[in-house]
């Protein structure tokens, strides 16, 4: 038996679909077609352009927008308690695992978050010199505070169901356009940080930066005396109670989607004798991996 004869008597051997079958299969993923795109344009339609972030040139969805597209379905879900694992150097990482379902389709999904990840590193500054100058020092990771890196575990792993539940992953700018009308420049800017340090710098002449996480944003429009401002001051506020004030409504607005998707950012101020002056505010996130949330956390 020569190749040509085995391969046409291994074809013949294949029992061959009955054609209603194949008309039914066909029907039924062009069903399924329609219903994920449905189900695409009503979750982009519920969200507006704060649940976004532009994560270095591509579309993310946040936790905030996440659970408001999750609400609209019906989707619930159950998380477990989370598992500490001690790491080598002092570090730390929760693992939150949790289980999603909808209209009986049920999926599990996991939400990580280490201390090693950049945002959560704290930094002390030493005396200025001579020069003014004054060197960083980065804090151990016993300095870094658990109750974050928990949390950003947490809405981590919300955010990993409920998007993979209904299937809204690798979304493009037009998508958001098309279906929510929502443009990449209305949505907060998200820079990468590689092992540390930003890809694009930031500096200014004088000035000196760190990353820290925002713990509340104030807006003050009157004087001591009581009369108004000509402009309103807005006070930075980080979670290790230092205060860095502008004038930037727009750097005000930006620190307060910080705080409210828990994401760190990075400050770059100078020191004056009347306090810190910010300069500019990114917010930052690691590398993000293929298959994973990695943006920070949401309260």
């Amino acid at each position: 038996m020569n190749d040509n004869e085995e391969i046409i008597q291994q074809e013949m051997m294949v029992p061959a679909l009955a054609s209603e079958t194949l008309i039914a299969i066909a029907d039924q993923a062009d069903r399924r077609m329609d219903a994920v795109l449905k189900i695409k344009k009503v979750a982009l339609k519920a969200t507006n352009a704060r649940d976004w972030a532009d994560q270095n040139g591509n579309p993310y969805l946040q936790v905030s927008g996440s659970e408001k597209v999750g609400r609209i379905f019906g989707v619930s879900w159950r998380i477990d308690e989370p598992i500490c694992e001690l790491l080598e150097g002092g570090h730390f990482q929760y693992t939150y695992q949790g289980e999603f379902s909808l209209a009986g389709a049920i999926i599990t999904a996991i939400g990580t978050r280490s201390s090693k990840d950049p945002f959560f590193k704290r930094y002390a500054w030493g005396k200025k010199d001579a020069d003014g100058n004054s060197e960083k020092t980065e804090l151990p990771p016993s300095e870094i505070d658990k109750g974050d890196v928990k949390k950003a575990a947490y809405t981590n792993c919300i955010g990993n169901g409920i998007t993979r539940l209904l299937g809204i992953r690798s979304l493009t700018w037009a998508d958001l356009q098309e279906f929510a009308g929502i443009s990449q420049e209305q949505v907060m800017r998200v820079e990468y940080k590689d092992k540390g340090k930003k890809k694009d710098e930031i500096e200014t002449e004088g000035a000196q930066t760190v990353t820290c996480a925002i713990a509340d944003v104030r807006k003050q429009t009157k004087k001591k005396d009581g009369t108004l401002m000509k402009s309103p001051l807005f006070s930075i506020i980080s979670t290790d109670n230092k205060e860095y004030k502008t004038f930037s409504e727009s750097l005000a607005k930006l620190a307060k989607e910080a705080k409210d998707a828990g994401v760190m950012a990075t400050i770059t101020f100078e020191e004056t004798k009347y306090g810190f002056d910010l300069k500019t505010l990114l917010l930052c996130v690691p590398d993000e991996k293929e298959e994973e949330r990695n943006l920070g956390e949401e309260g």
